[in-house]
């Protein structure tokens, strides 16, 4: 067995992180080969950043880590978001998850990163791999965030005409109305142009929504996966809620648009993460109510001051 790049077999791989993450407590999503390889689509992302556990031509471990630029401590520091850790369960037990993530770690380090963001559901054995992992690897870690998460169904009767949408002007206001995000929360993500295209309208189930003339003064931002259930229910994963200045009235306005959208591309549930950086209420008050979900976001930089204990918000996307 080796591990080497990622080889673009999505198929294959798609089928490991489905068979490995089915015995996890908490549902998971339906990672399909489509979906995996829009990821790859994004701007900056790398089969060298994806180590590949390969026994022959099968894989049987895999993890990837997604470039992102992050605002922390008055600095821009360049991360990789590590995800999908995956080994076959006939190869559980063996170690073979850390060695897979310390490879990860390993070429992040020297591609040039500043350090890795890692997300790990409460309850699940992830946690106590990823802070035992760091202790070994003498890389600092801290868990600089819990999300929580709101959730609701959606009805296909809310379903209304939603209108066409301008994709390059979406990412014009992707761009306006994160920056001063990043300007009052303790960490949040900075943008490219491409990235910013990407997140709108190229990644695969791409949903966004504004309200506003002009350059619009408010957007939302998501995009629809299956559910790992027998009826395969589509779910709307909201990522980016950038009010700008719209009034409250407004912002409700605005995420009834958002469901309906999602309705419309047959969506029947709908999650949106709570990270500290922008008003829930509207989403309260369009149906959404407390999940038991919780996701822990552990924060490593090689060199560098970390603020000990969690932080009151973060602007980053989860998954």
């Amino acid at each position: 067995m080796n591990i080497e790049d990622f080889r673009g077999d999505f198929d294959r791989v798609a089928a490991l992180v489905q068979e490995a993450w089915a015995d996890n407590e908490k549902r998971s999503l339906l990672y399909t080969p489509e979906f995996l390889a829009s990821l790859f689509e994004c701007p900056d992302a790398s089969f060298a950043l994806a180590p590949t556990l390969y026994d022959g031509q099968a894989p049987v471990g895999f993890v990837a880590g997604f470039p992102r630029r992050i605002r922390y401590k008055c600095r821009e520091w360049r991360i990789v978001v590590a995800s999908f850790l995956s080994v076959s369960p006939e190869f559980k037990k063996r170690g073979l998850g850390i060695v897979l993530w310390s490879d990860l770690v390993r070429r992040a380090q020297v591609s040039g990163f500043d350090g890795m963001m890692n997300y790990c559901v409460e309850g699940e054995p992830m946690n106590g791999m990823i802070l035992g992992s760091c202790r070994l690897s003498r890389i600092a870690v801290e868990r600089v965030h819990s999300v929580s998460y709101l959730s609701c169904v959606i009805w296909p009767k809310t379903t209304v005409a939603a209108g066409g949408r301008e994709n390059g002007s979406f990412a014009e206001i992707l761009l306006r109305l994160a920056a001063p995000v990043a300007d009052r929360v303790p960490l949040a993500r900075v943008w490219s142009r491409a990235e910013a295209e990407w997140q709108c309208f190229r990644r695969l189930g791409a949903i966004a929504v504004r309200l506003g003339e002009g350059q619009g003064r408010g957007v939302l931002t998501g995009y629809i996966m299956s559910v790992a259930d027998p009826i395969r229910t589509k779910c709307l994963l909201v990522e980016d809620v950038l009010w700008g200045d719209l009034t409250s009235e407004e912002r409700s306005e605005l995420v009834r648009r958002l469901k309906s959208e999602a309705a419309a591309a047959g969506a029947r549930l709908a999650v949106v993460p709570i990270q500290g950086y922008s008003d829930m209420a509207p989403f309260l008050e369009s149906g959404f109510r407390p999940s038991r979900r919780v996701v822990h976001a552990y924060l490593s930089l090689w060199a560098g001051p970390m603020d000990p204990g969690p932080l009151d918000a973060i602007y980053l996307d989860v998954f």
